[in-house]
């Protein structure tokens, strides 16, 4: 019953951002907006306990190719409003760090992200297509973020996902339950467009998205020692909860006290996306039909 409730709620979220969609596509042309389409390419990235103290590797090593779907309408030459549906792949490894304590945690995980988004921009000098006008406009946006996330691990050549298994003990009495593949996260950030023509422009993009979770990387409290969270939610639980002892060589589990730290619970995983777009002018800013035109007047330098 768990599972399909969360399953409608995902599809009531779908709704409502297709809803959004379609509104910032064929809203009134009366209304004199520009509107836009874009399609965008690049990365996503984790960002949580699994990092080093590398960024470069941390950027490298926790990154995924993700795609994008996104439809704008600007009010004015400054604020806009902006819908998007993201697909996007992360991940993190214990090995890739250089700290001792880390490498012989020796815990990793691989995600895919599933996520809508609804965020406002500010252009700072203003977004304008016609003939004169700048070809550079950076801008700041910020908003909300719905996303579905599935931790997982290889454990001798077979992968796992994680969440059900309850690496620290959720589930178990006395312990909380197995946390939501289903968050919410804030994005915030900033890119600029490249005007291309009246009916093209290229967008540059870094936007982060702070989690209301914990958990992305499936690590976040304490350890629960080997033999209570074998007895409680299975040997495949407790080999993945703690695998120090393939670190080490060793093929007896390392024995740890429960609530040996595991993870920072006090802060929150990040994760963020970083991406080209080719968008196209649907309306123009008297809310006349651009894509499709045959004549293109290109803005000046």
């Amino acid at each position: 019953m768990n599972s399909i409730f969360k399953i409608n709620k995902m599809k009531n979220i779908l709704k409502v951002a297709m809803a959004i969609l379609f509104s910032l596509f064929f809203i009134n042309k009366n209304n004199a907006q520009y509107s836009e389409f874009g399609v965008g390419l690049g990365f996503s990235t984790y960002w949580g306990d699994l990092n080093g103290p590398s960024f470069g590797t941390n950027l490298t090593k926790n990154s995924g190719l993700a795609l994008q779907l996104n439809g704008r309408k600007l009010f004015s030459k400054n604020l806009g409003i902006r819908a998007s549906f993201s697909f996007g792949n992360v991940k993190g490894n214990d090995a890739n760090s250089t700290i001792d304590w880390q490498q012989i945690r020796n815990l990793s995980f691989k995600s895919s992200l599933v996520e809508l988004a609804v965020m406002g921009e500010f252009y700072i000098f203003g977004f304008d297509t016609e003939p004169g006008s700048s070809i550079f406009s950076p801008y700041f946006t910020a908003g909300l973020a719905a996303f579905r996330f599935d931790p997982k691990a290889v454990y001798r050549g077979n992968e796992y996902r994680l969440q059900p298994l309850g690496t620290e003990g959720q589930g178990m009495p006395g312990f909380r339950d197995k946390y939501s593949l289903y968050n919410l996260s804030i994005p915030f950030g900033g890119g600029a467009k490249i005007i291309l023509s009246e009916t093209m422009n290229i967008g540059i993009e870094m936007i982060i998205r702070r989690s209301f979770t914990d958990y992305l990387d499936d690590i976040s409290t304490n350890y629960v020692n080997y033999d209570d969270l074998n007895a409680g939610n299975g040997t495949l639980a407790a080999n993945l909860g703690n695998r120090m002892n393939e670190f080490l060589g060793q093929a007896e589990p390392v024995q740890l006290p429960t609530g040996t730290q595991r993870g920072g619970a006090k802060v929150k995983d990040y994760y963020f996306f970083s991406m080209v777009s080719f968008n196209f002018m649907l309306t123009d800013s008297k809310g006349k039909k651009r894509f499709g035109r045959s004549k293109v007047n290109c803005p000046s330098f």
